[in-house]
């Protein structure tokens, strides 16, 4: 066992704990699982879901409205995807309810009949935006180009390599009125929807060109004075984007977490054959479709499958009512502390007692989450893996520590108990053993000589030879099954029948009376022994102040055991024994020609009144 020196308060093993729990922790907080790919990402989306779900539904946006284009509307029109004679209309129709701005979540790639109607819809007044994309094959031409100059952010930022794309329509026709916005997505590992990317970088006519995401192109064709211009600074952590006064933080990869409002529909919602009673006035409107042949639904905080389209008014929503999710670097760096301060308090608790270290680490888990929850109200979005990762291995390490001092506690202990009474001390099953009656054999050893050798070999001299003394002692009782009941200074006490009395006691105390006396080596100071040993009735007690308490037998055996020993003094013998013992045994004989028995017959001991037939050897 490693033990402290007087005035040291803690082992070498709390603080390697301690610091191993720190240098993971801080780990974890650099690594940030909860922006990984894999298990990690999918947990931190399901951890910031569940703090959707906490929070609970918003109100509905009056700013922005949504024009859905269902399997409803497919089957009255008769075709998938709808003609564009159809989206002209719902564009006009629009326009004369009042719609700020139209923008439409739809890749218009495809020369198809009836476009001339769509081309002159786009050209009549009233601002649409149209959705491009990266992939596929590029649509080429001058009008694509000076939309894509057209519709493009002022970036402070250059590119990352390779990211640099052309774009994925719309036709040239439909391009030369009209401004542009992304419509890529930001899917998290789990697949879930819960960000959008602000920019991306394309191909224009001198160079490459950042052009700003459906919604955010949509709120400066809405409303110029208020969202124009736009101004990308950053597109990874740190960055933002800003429309006019607004600035919307990006996270660390380039995107804007969505601040949902509600489960699908909760953005007012009005299918295409429905547009003539649609309330429009002063919204921005974004066209989508929802039929089955789209495949345009994703998992978001509150729905299994939302349109994706409501994933782009929602973000145009946040911007206009200054609703904004933070994952940036401060955000990254705040959770980090959060993160480390659980740890760090997580690993001391967990190393106390379980009846303390549970409810501790209960309120410890609890406060984290009512941070992370206030937090996250409050436009913070912490990294909720992070915070359990540091926990869970600040707790584990914490708990296996104490799990391992409580292991070397018992180790300890059970060198101060029997092997055969540690279960029941262990357990604290005591109280069927307290008071129980029973018959024994006792044994009472004791180091012959030793007042007098002490004298000779000095403190140090006489400490190791009764150090030597109890290990033989205790090492031969346990080989025959005894307890070591008592040993003080230069004599013990074996009893043999606890915690369970067995036939067999009467014959394993005398066995053990043979292997303590038996031949070895003469010089050996621990074999000039003299022993007593008796069998009769006696009572396991459980003996003790309210501190320390030992398991002991009382008796008569016990008592006429330690004053068979001075009967052998008497005698001028190494041990001496009573009948009794020898006739409970089963075998006298062997036992009187093994030990080298004489019959002294009955003899009377100190203190006690009646003979006891005794023989010494």
């Amino acid at each position: 066992m490693v033990g402290t020196r007087p005035g040291q308060p803690r082992s070498w093993r709390r603080h390697a704990g301690a610091a191993i729990a720190g240098l993971l922790a801080v780990a974890a907080v650099l690594w940030h699982p909860g922006e990984r790919d894999g298990i990690w990402g999918a947990l931190e989306g399901r951890l910031v879901d569940a703090r959707f779900a906490l929070r609970g539904p918003l109100p509905a946006p009056d700013s922005v409205a949504i024009l859905l284009i269902d399997d409803a509307d497919i089957a009255r029109i008769g075709r998938f995807p709808p003609p564009r004679p159809v989206l002209a209309g719902a564009i006009d129709t629009a326009r004369a309810r009042g719609a700020s701005a139209v923008a439409v979540d739809l890749l218009l790639t495809d020369p198809t009949p009836g476009d001339e109607a769509l081309r002159d819809a786009l050209a009549r007044p009233g601002p649409v935006v149209l959705a491009t994309a990266r992939g596929g094959p590029p649509a080429a031409g001058d009008a694509l180009s000076d939309a894509i100059a057209r519709s493009g952010v002022e970036a402070a930022v250059a590119a990352p390599p390779g990211s640099v794309d052309v774009p994925m329509g719309p036709l040239p026709a439909f391009a030369a009125s009209s401004i542009l916005g992304h419509a890529n997505l930001a899917l998290e590992p789990d697949a879930g929807l819960r960000r959008l990317p602000a920019a991306v970088p394309f191909v224009g006519p001198d160079g490459e060109v950042w052009v700003p995401g459906l919604a955010l192109a949509a709120l400066r064709a809405a409303d110029p004075e208020r969202f124009a211009p736009v101004v990308l600074r950053g597109a990874r952590a740190g960055g933002t984007i800003s429309l006019g006064e607004a600035s919307v933080p990006l996270d660390r990869y380039g995107a804007v977490p969505l601040v949902f409002h509600g489960p699908e529909g909760t953005v007012p919602t009005w299918p295409l054959r429905e547009l003539d009673r649609a309330d429009l006035e002063g919204r921005i409107l974004f066209i989508g479709i929802s039929a089955q042949g789209a495949r345009d639904r994703h998992p978001t905080p509150f729905d299994r499958a939302m349109p994706g389209v409501e994933a782009h008014a929602t973000l145009a929503a946040n911007v206009i009512e200054g609703r904004h999710l933070r994952r940036d670097d401060v955000a990254w760096a705040l959770g980090g502390l959060l993160a480390l301060a659980v740890a760090g308090v997580a690993y001391p608790v967990a190393r106390l007692r379980a009846r303390v270290a549970a409810p501790g680490l209960a309120g410890i888990a609890l406060g984290a989450g009512a941070t992370l929850q206030a937090g996250f109200v409050a436009g913070w979005w912490f990294d909720a893996t992070t915070v359990l990762a540091c926990f869970t291995g600040a707790a584990g390490l914490g708990v296996a520590g104490q799990a391992a001092r409580n292991a070397r506690r018992a180790r300890n202990l059970a060198r101060f108990h029997a092997p055969s009474l540690l279960d029941r001390v262990a357990d604290s099953d005591l109280a069927a053993l307290d008071g129980r009656q029973m018959n024994a054999a006792a044994v009472f050893v004791d180091l012959s000589g030793f007042t007098a050798r002490s004298e000779e070999l000095g403190p140090h001299g006489a400490a190791d030879l009764l150090e030597r003394f109890h290990e033989r002692v205790a090492q031969l009782a346990g080989a025959h099954g005894g307890v070591v009941d008592q040993i003080v200074g230069d004599a013990a006490m074996v009893t043999f029948g606890l915690p369970e009395p067995a036939p067999g006691d009467a014959a394993a105390a005398l066995a053990f009376a043979a292997a303590l006396t038996g031949e070895g080596d003469a010089a050996d100071p621990t074999r000039s022994i003299r022993l007593g040993a008796h069998y009769g009735p006696v009572e396991a007690r459980v003996l003790g102040g309210a501190t320390h308490r030992h398991v002991t037998m009382v008796g008569d055996a016990v008592n006429a055991a330690s004053r068979l020993q001075e009967a052998a003094k008497g005698a001028g013998a190494r041990l001496a024994v009573s009948d009794t013992l020898l006739q409970q045994s089963g075998t006298p004989g062997r036992w009187i020609d093994e030990l080298g028995l004489r019959d002294l017959g009955p003899v009377e001991l100190r203190g006690r009144r009646l003979k006891l037939h005794v023989w010494a050897g």
